[in-house]
């Protein structure tokens, strides 16, 4: 019942991603240069690629990223990186869901996280990954990028934060992000405090509880 139950949840929050990205997919043609960290098995991806838009997909849980390999293979618009993103480059423990073991399905890599307090993953049941500083790595870029999609389960609040204090966000046509505070003991807070930056400042291309 547990594997079922994930399923219909990743189902469902993919038609909600699908259904919100609806007017954004409209704007993106080939020209388009969009970063997916937390891109899983390339759902979102996919969806992107169907525009001819070139992206760089960040994912570290090894199943998931297998599989986002392996769907693009051969596909010249997408750049694939096994590694976490976080607010500074570092090794990092990434933690899985708590029904994840060595042979389970795919579906609870959705779950994994660098965030070691999170609710549903299991302290105990972890591998070590590249983590990379997103804020670095988009300023060196030195381009434009069209749509950054973050869903990294909880490690989005810090990285915000120094996009914001660095102005990092203003070299970013969209920011689509999905908070974890629900997941997270305590992160409430932190949530409302990027809210109350986000409202202060007046940015606009900042998008919280995308899906």
């Amino acid at each position: 019942m547990s594997l079922i139950k994930r399923k219909v949840l990743n189902k469902m929050a993919f038609w909600i991603s699908y259904v919100k990205l609806i007017p954004i997919l409209r704007k993106i043609d080939s020209s388009s240069f969009i970063i997916d960290c937390g891109a899983n098995i390339g759902d979102i991806c996919a969806l992107f690629l169907t525009k001819n838009a070139s992206i760089i997909a960040f994912e570290p849980d090894p199943m998931a990223y297998k599989l986002l390999v392996d769907r693009f293979e051969g596909n010249p618009n997408i750049t694939c990186h096994n590694k976490a993103v976080s607010d500074e480059d570092c090794t990092a423990k990434l933690y899985f869901h708590t029904e994840q073991h060595q042979n389970s399905h795919s579906a609870y890599t959705v779950s994994s996280s660098i965030v070691k307090n999170k609710v549903n993953i299991n302290s105990l049941n972890s591998i070590e990954v590249e983590a990379v500083d997103l804020d670095r790595y988009i300023s060196n870029l030195n381009r434009w990028v069209d749509i950054l999609k973050m869903d990294v389960e909880g490690a989005e609040i810090d990285i915000l934060e120094k996009m914001i204090q660095n102005k990092t966000y203003q070299n970013i046509g969209l920011i689509l992000v999905e908070t974890h505070e629900t997941k997270i003991p305590g992160h409430h807070k932190k949530v409302a405090a990027i809210k109350a930056t986000i409202d202060k400042l007046k940015i606009k291309n900042i998008k919280l509880n995308w899906i």
